[in-house]
Order: structure tokens, then sequence, then C-alpha cells
């Protein structure tokens, strides 16, 4: 008896170890609350081969149901504690790997695909075909200040809260701007290293010393190892650069945006996230749903969760060059600055279809489409931010991260809203938008 629930005991401790562990460092994998699941379903089934044995059934059912329920308990606890994800993440594998807000997302004048001079009836029929897409979440169209497209589907609604990975990058930019604005930091071009006293003794520290703002926001810092979960002391401690590529080649690494998340923190003394609250997000009247915590920091480079009409907001900010209901928010010269291309040539630079990636800014993509020049936050698992400045747009689309990946149907839906909201038409009709 006593054998047994050592035994119960030692398993779960040993699965509290594990989720503790993944959990803690591999903060990219796309279902965030699979682990612990799955660590009960162990829990549960090696209870099952026990009862194979009939000696003490009903004692081995009771240990094995405990062990099940402390481990989620212990993990959901640490989960809370350490800012993992958001506790109310519907279960993994389903439909929607996303959370319903409590709190109105920002609130969008409406109006019809035909009033904003765009085709009704073309749009009504693409509406229709993309019930196809299996992976769309959430797709918000804005032009003119004025939502004329919105469409969810698979269970999502203008609540759900997605996260939207890397265009995360492109909020750490916008926040760079404002920290610029503030005096916090002095300009893109302050070094890196004076920030982070602590790791000067790093084996690779003196290598990164000329690493500057500018070179973290243009993937353009040198770093020679591949795009992982790498937090910001990993990155200055042991991340290997290239003195001769730091501010001459372009290789996109996650890192360099937790580093700058941290950076964020030291000069502000607040964290980013609270940088975030009062500098950003309550000027533009949005909200962030979650924000991932990375030892000790908020991740600078992905794992933030945002509604569609809230990340739209931010978009028109952008858009705006800067503006928030007439006043200056952001410097106009910093939205130059972020859409500059630093890179005009780079084999990581991709041609699909009907656009092609043509360089990369203050962690904004460039594309050309048609002639147009589409500014994108872009995130892991197909997740977007379109500003497309000659025709007032602002795009976000937001799909579930999954294996069911079909990247050529994918893209030709895009393509096929690029042409469609790219294009004017003198018709109008009495429709809504679309709800």
């Amino acid at each position: 008896m006593k054998k047994l629930s050592i035994t119960f005991s030692l398993l779960t401790g040993l699965c509290i170890a594990i989720a503790y562990k993944i959990k803690d460092d591999y903060f990219y994998l796309p279902y965030p609350n699979a682990i612990e699941y799955v660590l009960v379903l162990i829990i549960l089934l090696f209870t099952a081969v026990l009862l194979v044995w009939p000696k003490q059934r009903k004692r081995k059912v009771i240990l094995g149901m405990a062990s099940a329920a402390i481990l989620l308990l212990v993990v959901n606890c640490m989960n809370y504690l350490f800012e993992w994800h958001p506790l109310s993440l519907s279960l993994p594998f389903t439909k929607s790997q996303s959370f319903e807000v409590s709190y109105e997302p920002y609130i969008w004048q409406t109006t019809t695909p035909a009033n904003a001079h765009l085709n009704q009836e073309e749009i009504e029929q693409y509406l229709q075909e993309i019930d196809a897409w299996e992976r769309l979440r959430g797709l918000v169209v804005i032009k003119d200040g004025k939502i004329v497209i919105e469409k969810y589907q698979k269970g999502a609604t203008r609540y759900s809260a997605f996260n939207v990975h890397s265009v995360t990058k492109s909020i750490t930019s916008g926040l760079t701007g404002l920290a610029i604005q503030e005096g916090y930091l002095s300009s893109e071009d302050e070094k890196v290293m004076p920030y982070f006293p602590e790791y000067q003794q790093g084996a690779s520290a003196n290598l990164k010393e000329k690493l500057t703002v500018a070179h973290l926001l243009s993937m353009r810092g040198g770093f020679t190892g591949w795009d992982g979960p790498q937090n910001a002391e990993q990155v200055i401690l042991d991340e290997k650069v290239s003195e001769s590529k730091i501010g001459q080649e372009f290789k996109y690494f996650t890192g360099s945006h937790m580093v700058l998340s941290a950076m964020l923190a030291k000069a502000s003394k607040a964290t980013t996230k609270d940088f975030a609250e009062e500098k950003l997000f309550k000027p533009l009247g949005i909200r962030c749903g979650f924000w991932r915590k990375v030892d000790g920091y908020y991740a600078g480079g992905d794992e933030t969760y945002f509604t569609a009409r809230d990340l739209a907001r931010f978009g028109e900010l952008y858009l705006t060059k800067g503006k928030v209901n007439g006043v200056q928010l952001l410097d106009s010269s910093w939205v130059e600055k972020s859409f500059a291309n630093y890179t005009t040539e780079s084999k990581a630079f991709r041609t699909l279809n009907c656009y092609q990636e043509v360089g990369y800014g203050f962690s904004w993509w460039l594309l050309n489409h048609n002639g147009n020049t589409v500014y994108t936050a872009r995130g892991k698992g197909g997740q977007y931010l379109l500003i497309i400045p000659e025709q007032k747009v602002i795009a976000v689309i937001l799909q579930e991260w999954n294996l069911q990946k079909d990247f050529k149907k994918e893209n030709a839906y895009l393509c096929k809203l690029l042409s469609l909201i790219t294009t004017e038409s003198i018709g109008t009709t009495n429709n809504v938008a679309h709800k």
C-alpha cells in the first residue's frame, strides 16, 4: 500500500517537472496548454495498466485520479504565476486555440463595401468562398476608418483573442519608437550591450559591442544561430554573431526582439507590458488579451494575444502616420523609419503568386502587390496585419495554427483578397458589412 502511494507520488512529481521544463523553455509551441493533458493521459494509462492486477483496484483508481487532479492544479498555478498562457485558453487540438475576452474590442464604425467604393457582389461571393478556408478564424478589413468586411468562422467571434505570434515584433517596434520619444532611449542608434552589464563577461559579449537598436529592429544583428526560443540572457551570452554581418546582412531572428523587450524594461524601469498599456494600448483604446512572460521579461518577438478588431486599431496608427484622433501619438518620422527598406535583396525573400517580398523595415515586411507597397506585420501560422496606404486599407487575418496548412490554397485566398481591396468600383448597393 505504501509502495503504491510512493509510486504515484513520484510519477506526479516527475510529470510536474516535465510540464515545467517544456512550458517554461519551449514557449513557441503551437498548443501551449497541451502538455498537461498529455501527461494526465499518461498517468491515467499507467493507472489502467495497474488495474490489470486485481489487488487494491479501488485504491489504484483513487490514487490515479488524485495524481491527475494534482498535476492539473499545480501546472495551472504555475501557469498563473509565470504567465505562460491564458488560463481560459481553449482545449488543445480543438477548432480554435483562442480564448474569449471579457471586454469589448475596439468599436469601429461600419459601412458597406459599395459605400467604400469596393465591388459589393465580388466581395460577397468571396466571403462565401472562404468558408472553405479551413484555418481561417477571423478576417477584418478597414477602409477609410470603417469596417467593410468582418467575418469569423469555426466558432470564433469578435471577442476571440488569438496568439498573433511574430506580429508582436511590430508592436515592440512601435514601443521602441515611443521609448525614444519619451527619452528612455536616445535613438535607434543606441548601443545594446551597455544595458546588460550583468552579461559583460559572457564568452561572446565582446563581439556584440557594435549591436544597436536599429540592428535588432531590422534583423541585421549578425546572429548566426537558428531562429528559436531564446530568451534575452541566452541571446546575449550564448548566441554567436558575425561582426562582418552586423548591419550588413538580413537574418530573421526572434531573439533580437527578446533583447529589445528587456532593453525597454530596463530603460523605462517598467515591464514592457506596463509600458505598452500606458503609452500605446490605452491611447488607442485597445487591450492586449494576454502577453507571455519569458524568464522575467515579456516576450518581444511573439506570444501576444489580440482580437482582430484591436489588432486592426494598432495598424491604423501606422496608416495615419502615428496620429490617434488627431493627436500625434507616435512620431511620424518613426513610422517612416519603420516602413523604410533596410534590406532590398535577400535570399530569404520570396515571390508568392501575386506578391513579392521586397524588403524589411523596422520589424515590418515590405511586399509588392501589382505595384502597390503593402506593409505587413506577420506571425507564425498565418497571422497578418496588412497596411495599404494608397487605398487607406487595413486588413487583419487570423488563422488557427495547426498541421492542416494548405499554403497554396490559403495564399490564393490572400491574393484574391488583396485584389478585391485594392480595386475600386463605382457601383453602389444598400447591403451591410458582414459581421
